[in-house]
């Protein structure tokens, strides 16, 4: 048992450590690929910015308007951090069942602080996946903010998170019962009734479960880790990643919402000067209006597609959706990273046209781009869906741009 269990696990982690390597290293190139920005416009007030990513984390300023999701919410985010170091613990017990973690190990504060933030993790996924299930995508009609989202993905999330919370209280009662503990102590707050239940198996079949539930904590970890390194734009998965630099590249320094008057449009990073922008001697051939290819967009723009979670909190206050209109600005966003993310190899190899309408890259540049890369490049960004456009035109005249998402 102990032999399979260190096997399985360390291959699991080699695997995934490296693929998610790779992968934080392909969605640093996919998000470059965006236009930059003026400059000083992401990167003021660093402080500022640092202050702000703490308090909307810690603080879940914008999920906890949402009352117990909010709340739920903000136990799995913190619990998915705060608990990484209950897998180098075990890790550590496939090689000896009643190892501790050095200097912190067996000392109460943080053993008492694991055990709840354990269960408070695990209650918190169990009461979203019940909302989940009382909001399900398939409900008729416009009911379900998860409509058009990617379910599977989902529980496949959830599935992890819950199996890795009750790994964990497992293990807690196991190490109680192998640590010979037989009364109540403060360190097993929670999973004491469990360390009584196991006192009574012997030595080995105590060190037997730990390897096996700990191989599957470790496994459950990797496998997640693997899944979501060989599918980036995996946005439920990656916004826990994703979000921080996100919102440490707001437009507004404090995290106020990005409302109010129109930013003057931008051409390569440029603001446009329209008194100066058709003269012939101004280059007016270089400057781009708007955005007619995915790369148009900024690389804030692309990082922001990519952090989307696919709540549908942006689609249950969308009065066009509420409405019967064609908008989700959900499902269009979704619609833009996973556009942007099938289109990136092609792009990463030099693809893309010139002002004139000819190819960046020559055809032996472009010969190891999967197809499905170069069948993404052909689509219009803007387009019915005859012409296998990636955003409807009647989704875009359906915004009022109101700001409700």
């Amino acid at each position: 048992m102990q032999l399979a269990a260190i096997i399985v696990s360390l291959t699991l982690a080699v695997v995934g450590v490296a693929l998610f390597g790779r992968a934080i290293a392909q969605i640093y190139r996919y998000v470059r690929l965006g236009q930059p920005v003026p400059a000083g416009t992401r990167t003021d007030e660093p402080v500022q910015r640092t202050v702000t990513v703490a308090k909307e984390f810690l603080g879940h300023t914008r999920m906890n308007r949402w009352g117990v999701v909010g709340v739920a919410h903000w136990f799995v985010a913190v619990g998915f951090f705060a608990l990484v170091l209950t897998l180098v613990h075990a890790l550590g017990q496939v090689f000896q069942a009643d190892w501790q973690l050095p200097v912190i190990g067996g000392w109460a504060p943080y053993e008492i602080f694991t055990e709840l933030v354990g269960l408070l993790t695990f209650l918190g996924i169990a009461v979203l996946i019940v909302i989940r299930q009382l909001s399900r995508a398939d409900r008729p009609g416009r009911k379900s903010r998860f409509a058009g989202s990617n379910t599977g993905q989902a529980y496949f999330v959830e599935a992890v998170i819950l199996i890795i919370g009750v790994a964990i209280l497992v293990l807690r009662g196991l190490e109680g019962a192998l640590h010979d503990v037989n009364h109540f102590e403060w360190s097993y707050l929670v999973t004491y009734p469990m360390v009584a239940g196991f006192r009574g198996l012997g030595t080995e079949t105590l060190q037997n479960l730990v390897y096996l539930v700990a191989t599957i904590k470790i496994g459950t970890s990797f496998v997640w880790m693997i899944t979501v390194s060989l599918k980036t734009d995996m946005g439920v998965a990656w916004h826990r990643f994703l979000a921080f630099p996100n919102i440490w590249f707001k437009r507004e320094a404090d995290g106020s919402v990005a409302l109010g008057e129109l930013k003057p449009m931008v051409s390569g990073g440029k603001e446009i000067d329209f008194e100066t922008v058709f003269d012939e001697e101004e280059g007016a051939e270089e400057a781009v209006f708007g955005a007619s290819q995915v790369e148009h967009f900024s690389w804030k723009g692309l990082l922001d597609f990519s952090t989307c979670t696919e709540c549908g909190r942006c689609q249950s206050q969308c009065p066009a959706w509420n409405t019967g209109k064609p908008l989700s600005p959900k499902l269009l966003i979704m619609s833009l990273r996973d556009h942007a993310h099938a289109k990136a190899p092609y792009l990463l190899a030099g693809g893309g046209k010139t002002m004139e309408g000819e190819e960046k890259a020559t055809a032996e540049q472009l010969k190891d781009v999967p197809a499905s890369a170069l069948a993404e490049a052909e689509r219009p960004l803007i387009g019915t869906a005859e012409e296998n456009g990636v955003i409807d035109p009647d989704v875009l005249w359906s915004c009022t741009t109101c700001g409700a998402c």
